[in-house]
């Protein structure tokens, strides 16, 4: 009789139980069905009044570094000579760039090449050559350097004193901001404060208020300006020979800029 008497507590109590969890789930699908039904018709992104407004702005400096490559050329019957000329060359360049305060962290080989170049046998009309293959008759070597020059005084004396070792192919001075990073924050903040001021005069007429920044973009460019090139092919220089005039001007950056403000 107990026995049977739990097995029916037992079943009711499922019961219970199963009749709880149909009658919260009823209640969750009720609740779902409502939102469907206030949102119906109702997009999930609802569009926003919006104006876009654009502004530029530009900020110069005058360049702290300069940059300058050289290189040195060879021929000879075999490889070891023509390397060896070119590495007496650069050696005399660069103890004269060393000179200057350039250390070795700011020096650099671009390129380093060595080619064969070939003659052919000439044979004479209606005479029998046995042999009209090319073979090789020596060797040029080639080596270009690059220097960073952090001393932007230094430039033109370290343009003459390449030009005193006999270097050959001398491009730059180019002439740069090593860091940027401030003049560009100057010309990119004038240019938001004309967006700013462009989007406050458009929303008065408008008779409308700003509200958030919806989206933002820009553009920053630097324009070196005009460089200085002094450059040449196996440039040769006198003992008493003067430096020349290197001057550096200024670089320019400019900054162009895309707001989107919502208005209410």
């Amino acid at each position: 009789m107990n026995t049977q008497w739990k097995e029916i507590e037992s079943s009711a109590a499922v019961r219970v139980a199963v009749i709880g969890v149909l009658a919260i789930l009823a209640l969750f699908l009720f609740a779902e069905t409502i939102s469907v039904v206030q949102n119906f018709g109702t997009s999930a992104n609802p569009p926003t009044n919006t104006i876009t407004v654009s502004g530029d702005g530009k900020a110069a400096a005058v360049p702290d570094t300069a940059s300058i490559s050289f290189g040195a050329t060879a021929t000879a019957a075999d490889v070891a000579t023509a390397q060896k000329k070119i590495t007496d060359i650069v050696n005399a360049a660069l103890a004269s760039v060393k000179q200057s305060g350039v250390t070795d962290k700011d020096i650099t080989t671009s390129s380093f090449n060595v080619s064969p170049h070939y003659t052919t046998p000439s044979c004479p009309p209606g005479v029998f050559c046995p042999n009209t293959s090319s073979s090789v008759s020596g060797y040029d070597v080639s080596e270009t350097i690059e220097v960073k020059v952090h001393d932007t005084t230094k430039v033109a004396t370290i343009l003459d004193g390449l030009a005193k070792a006999n270097v050959s192919n001398v491009n730059g001075p180019n002439f740069v901001v090593d860091d940027p990073t401030v003049i560009q924050a100057q010309a990119r903040g004038q240019a938001i404060d004309k967006a700013r001021q462009q989007a406050q005069t458009l929303a008065q007429q408008l008779g409308v208020h700003l509200g958030k920044v919806v989206s933002f973009s820009d553009s920053t460019n630097g324009n070196p300006g005009p460089q200085p090139m002094f450059k040449g092919a196996g440039i040769t220089a006198a003992a008493d020979s003067v430096a020349p005039s290197i001057p550096t001007g200024q670089n320019e950056y400019t900054d162009s800029v895309s707001i989107t403000y919502s208005i209410y």
